[in-house]
């Protein structure tokens, strides 16, 4: 079967609107091709990579918090302190770091609000 529209009509080869279309020699239709799907990679990561990615957030936030830390450090210097408190937590890394390098830190609880001192006067 062929298109059942005369050719100067304005439905000659709309096929899309055809109930024919189906079985018409004639049928325009676009074959849009579908891309090429690939199934998701590694949906988990596997055990040594996540532990490689949770070390990498670890450096990553202990990093972020000692430059925040050294920027208050080095105003307290401006002004003559020998120490900063500060409400909030310590990630136990940067305590770590921070008592490697001889500063005295201190943490603890005051309302129900966690603080932390740090100071670097020595002692006679």
């Amino acid at each position: 079967m062929s298109c059942k529209y005369p050719v100067n009509s304005r439905s000659y080869k709309f096929c899309l609107g055809c109930s024919d279309i189906g079985c018409c020699e004639d049928a325009v239709t676009s074959n849009i091709p579908m891309p090429e799907v690939q199934p998701p990679k590694n949906v988990i990561p596997s055990a040594s990579e996540a532990n490689k990615m949770t070390n990498n957030a670890i450096d990553n936030r202990t990093t972020q918090q000692l430059a925040e830390l050294s920027k208050l450090i080095r105003d307290a210097i401006a002004d003559g302190k020998f120490s900063i408190s500060e409400d909030g937590c310590l990630k136990p890394e940067t305590r770590t770091k921070l008592e490697g390098l001889g500063y005295k830190v201190e943490t603890g609880t005051r309302y129900n609000e966690p603080y932390y001192s740090i100071s670097w006067r020595k002692t006679k």
